[in-house]
């Protein structure tokens, strides 16, 4: 049983911190999951967007490389001169024209491998291309006709146009057309000619495709949103693409498949695009969910072995104390090794030694409050039942039947009765009664007295009619009165008066009982004042007023009281203090 209790209480300590630590632990992780995650969702973004830029500038370089050498095309000075050359009219002079002017711009075709041809068109119609069938001014009119450069030719804007196949060639390399326009240095302003280069497109997206090796959704979105490269798994970037709605202040919008990054590319109008989706980002979350859940582990592990060795030390002195206090219930006590432990546990230890030490004195004080008690009880019973008394009243029955007076013996012997009744009732755990009840049994006695001492005293009662209904304990007046005709009046063998009032003052029930008796000589006063038996002729006497001083400090407490005042001779006035309880007041 006691090792079960051990158990028990350093289990629920135990349980209740690695609770609360548990749910502290999970939900700081908790915290810290969800706010790495989030720094995981915007680093691998940023991760990507970062990638998405230097894709970006590298085809960005390329577009700045081919408009560098575009423009030093139109200002190649021998080119000028055989574009400004007068050969009207000369047939010869016009053929030989365009062929340098052919060989000029083959020369520059050469020099970068992703320009497959480039062609001149002159404000006037005339045309030069790198490729003799240019020479026809029909087919540059045509091809420029062809669906993807319709549009282009419309936006002068538009300097690349959007892919497209040359079937003339049975090539299946797309191509895009760079445009770049020549103005005349003579007339500002005025359109001199305008250059065509026909450019390898998949030469700028070889640049992607190094990209799109480890992304599976990336996209070159051009001029008109169409799509000049695409790596898309499952159609998720196309959808994203239609579903996409923007967020204020970057290229990043939010799908259900997850971010959508969109990174323009200067100098060319285009747009590079890559899908981030949630599975990716989880992927990556996944070890910081990883990291924070073997951190949670191990942390709760080292708490709550730190924490059952503290609970250890902490629940050993308290075993201890629990071990006697268990002792205790069962009626045994034994001593424990005194505790130390500088905290409230040393405290709750000198506790219950005090405890323990007060139980002790508390118990040896009953035992002693019980015997006092009966021997209150027993010596107010033997006063009122003592043989000797008993005899004088029975021969005062004889006595009386003898002379006929039946009606005497009547009223005596119910005055015995009640007497005897309320006597034996102390017996019984009544232990407060009514002043009414106590007036009526002091009544009794003195019924009975008179007929044993007629003519030898008078008794006056004096009480107000509201403290009848008074508690105070049983027996209370009789053996005042008793005392005052026994050892007041008889020993001066003359008529006297008893006097016994009944008041209340400052706020204390005050009973007093005078008599003008022989008085208490000094000596037995002071013996009274001592606490000690009064005693006379080797006899206690007194027993009366000795037991209602003992139950008033017993049943009241040391503030209430009694006090004897007697001259030898005079008289004695004995004064009671008592609290002041009603009979409705008794719960």
């Amino acid at each position: 049983m006691k090792r079960k209790a051990k158990k028990r209480l350093k289990g629920r300590i135990l349980w209740s911190i690695s609770l609360i630590l548990a749910c502290s632990m999970i939900l700081s992780t908790a915290v810290g999951y969800i706010y790495f995650t989030e720094v995981v969702r915007k680093q691998g973004i940023q991760d990507e967007k970062n990638r998405l830029s230097q894709i970006a500038s590298q085809i960005t370089f390329l577009a700045e490389d081919n408009k560098r050498f575009a423009e030093s095309i139109l200002v190649d000075e021998q080119l000028q001169d055989l574009l400004e050359e007068e050969v009207e009219g000369n047939a010869f002079l016009l053929e030989t024209r365009y062929e340098k002017v052919v060989r000029r711009l083959v020369f520059y075709n050469n020099l970068r491998p992703y320009v497959e041809n480039s062609f001149l068109q002159m404000a006037d119609g005339t045309c030069f291309g790198s490729s003799y069938k240019f020479k026809d001014s029909n087919y540059i009119e045509e091809k420029l006709q062809k669906p993807e450069l319709e549009a282009y030719q419309k936006d002068q804007k538009q300097v690349y146009s959007s892919p497209y196949y040359d079937k003339e060639t049975g090539s299946d390399k797309r191509k895009i057309c760079y445009r770049i326009s020549m103005y005349d240095k003579r007339k500002f302003g005025q359109l001199k000619a305008r250059l065509y280069q026909e450019l390898d497109l998949e030469y700028f997206l070889e640049q992607v495709h190094a990209y799109a090796e480890n992304t599976p959704y990336v996209a070159l979105l051009g001029n008109d949103q169409e799509i000049l490269y695409q790596q898309d798994q499952k159609n998720r970037l196309k959808n994203a693409l239609e579903e996409k709605e923007e967020r204020s202040g970057e290229k990043v919008y939010r799908t259900k498949a997850g971010y959508l990054l969109c990174y323009p590319v200067e100098e060319t109008g285009w747009e590079l695009c890559v899908l981030v989706t949630n599975s990716l980002l989880l992927q990556k979350s996944l070890f910081v969910l990883k990291f924070f859940m073997l951190s949670f582990l191990l942390t709760l592990g080292v708490v709550v072995f730190v924490v059952s060795r503290i609970v250890e030390n902490i629940v050993r002195p308290l075993t201890s104390l629990s071990e006697q206090m268990e002792a205790v219930e069962y009626g045994t006590h034994r001593p424990i090794p005194v505790i130390h432990t500088g905290d409230e546990i040393e405290i709750l230890y000198e506790c219950f030694q005090d405890m323990m030490e007060e139980l002790y004195k508390g118990e040896q004080k009953r035992i002693a409050y019980e015997k006092q008690k009966r021997d209150m009880e027993y010596d107010i019973t033997l006063s009122q039942i003592n043989p000797h008394y008993l005899y004088n009243v029975l021969n005062t029955v004889v006595y009386l039947s003898a002379a006929g007076k039946n009606q005497d013996v009547v009223k005596i012997v119910h005055s015995l009765i009640y007497t005897l009744h309320e006597t034996l009732k102390i017996g019984e755990g009544n232990v407060e009664t009514t002043i009414e009840k106590e007036l009526e049994l002091t009544r009794c006695y003195l019924d009975i007295q008179k007929y044993r001492y007629p003519d030898l005293f008078t008794v006056e009662i004096i009480c107000e009619e509201k403290l009848k209904a008074c508690l105070v304990p049983q027996t209370m007046i009789q053996p005042l009165v008793e005392n005052a005709i026994l050892h007041g009046i008889l020993p001066t063998e003359e008529k006297g008066t008893i006097q016994v009032t009944i008041k209340e003052e400052e706020e204390r029930l005050v009973i007093q009982v005078k008599d003008e008796g022989a008085g208490i000589s000094r000596q037995q006063m002071e013996r009274f004042q001592r606490g000690e038996e009064m005693r006379q002729n080797g006899t206690r006497r007194h027993i009366g007023v000795e037991n209602v001083r003992s139950r008033i400090h017993y049943l009241y407490g040391a503030s209430y009281g009694m006090e004897i005042q007697s001259e030898e001779g005079k008289g004695t006035l004995v004064t009671l203090n008592l609290p002041v309880k009603f009979a409705e007041e008794k719960e």
